[in-house]
């Protein structure tokens, strides 16, 4: 039984070891991807989430050495248990609940850089609108403030 369940988390640690290498993948091709010319709250958010994504990463590895060597010690030794296994098992526990918190920690940073960018576009979009409303207002007008084209009021009866 103890080697159908040190082959199984063998497997699944390869499993999380080729999922964190394609992780890595995409976290090099985003980085190289990256403009140069970011703002300074843009630089700041981006490497606070490589940081985040390279902590996981290591994370991950480590989980999956986890997996391997805990698999591999007994639970039991001399009829009592283990301590080895118990530390092992809690260490595997606790790098999940890291991966996890640290996810979250990525989702609600992505949701306020969203937010930021979003208000930002609206606010652009409001000044677009400003300027084309005061154009438009303007080539009304004529230039010269009184509704009419030509200053005059004729051309409010016809030509």
């Amino acid at each position: 039984m103890l080697n159908d369940i040190a082959t199984a988390s063998l497997v699944l640690s390869g499993l999380v070891v080729l999922v964190s290498a394609g992780l890595a993948w995409r976290e090099w091709s985003d980085r190289l991807d990256r403009a140069d010319n970011l703002s300074p709250e843009d630089a700041r958010h981006f490497g606070h989430q490589d940081a985040r994504r390279t902590l996981g990463l290591v994370v991950l590895v480590l989980l999956a050495a986890g997996l391997v060597v805990g698999s591999r010690v007994p639970p039991k030794l001399g009829g009592q248990t283990n301590p080895q296994f118990l530390l092992i098992w809690l260490g595997v526990f606790l790098l999940i609940f890291l991966l996890l918190t640290l996810a979250m920690i990525d989702w609600v940073a992505l949701r306020l850089f969203a937010r930021r960018h979003r208000n930002q576009i609206l606010r652009e979009r409001i000044e677009i609108l400003r300027e084309e409303a005061r154009l438009k207002k303007s080539r009304e007008t004529g230039g010269n403030g009184n509704g009419h084209a030509n200053g005059s009021v004729g051309d409010l009866f016809g030509p």
